[in-house]
């Protein structure tokens, strides 16, 4: 375990501390920090799920200072996640012109941000990514999310701006856009709604 991590841990807001730890989480570390002894309670979360998180937070520290480019191999350590939002849209073809300053990476280990080199990494937690919904990238081996997954994620987490530029692409180019545009039918305008949605066409 490193102490120099808990330190740099311990030195984050409070909002961050939130998004990252449970209370009694960030008890455990405060007494590690100050070389007080743990009760056994306390032994039992450090060897479960608490030590998980420091490590991957221990893993994804080492990647980011040394080789953040190789972002593949920073997103193994998450184990199951894909890569949604804008960065997601811009490898399925669309919005290639995007120059997104966050990347939002659903996983089933961390909830959280990282700021690298003037980007965000928003890490949204879930307790399954699913068997659907992604697929990987052959070249690079990152997990992208599907466009209907995209427009599914920025509904459950209220990100408009995405949301907005789906419908965009949905009203423009249809089938090509998802398989069933038909299902999105209420998302779009109302003035734009046609009455047989399976129609649309670029």
């Amino acid at each position: 375990m490193s102490y120099t991590l808990i330190n740099r841990i311990l030195s984050l807001d409070n909002r961050n501390l939130s998004s990252l730890f449970k209370p009694v989480q960030l008890e455990i570390l405060k007494k590690i920090e100050n070389g007080s002894s743990l009760t056994e309670n306390e032994k039992r979360y450090l060897r479960g799920g608490l030590r998980k998180k420091l490590d991957s937070l221990q893993a994804l520290t080492i990647n980011v200072n040394t080789n953040f480019n190789n972002l593949a191999t920073m997103l193994g350590l998450l184990g199951e996640y894909y890569i949604t939002g804008y960065e997601a849209l811009k490898q399925n073809g669309f919005g290639w012109y995007f120059e997104s300053k966050r990347i939002f990476i659903m996983n089933t280990r961390l909830e959280g941000r990282l700021h690298v080199d003037g980007r965000a990494i928003v890490l949204k937690r879930v307790k399954s990514i699913g068997k659907h919904g992604w697929t990987t990238d052959k070249k690079s081996g990152l997990k992208y999310a599907t466009n209907a997954r995209i427009i599914k994620d920025a509904l459950r987490f209220h990100q408009d701006d995405i949301l907005k530029t789906c419908i965009d692409f949905l009203q423009r180019y249809g089938k090509m856009f998802v398989s069933r545009p038909e299902q999105y039918a209420h998302l779009l305008p109302k003035a734009l709604i046609i009455e047989n949605p399976q129609d649309f066409r670029v």
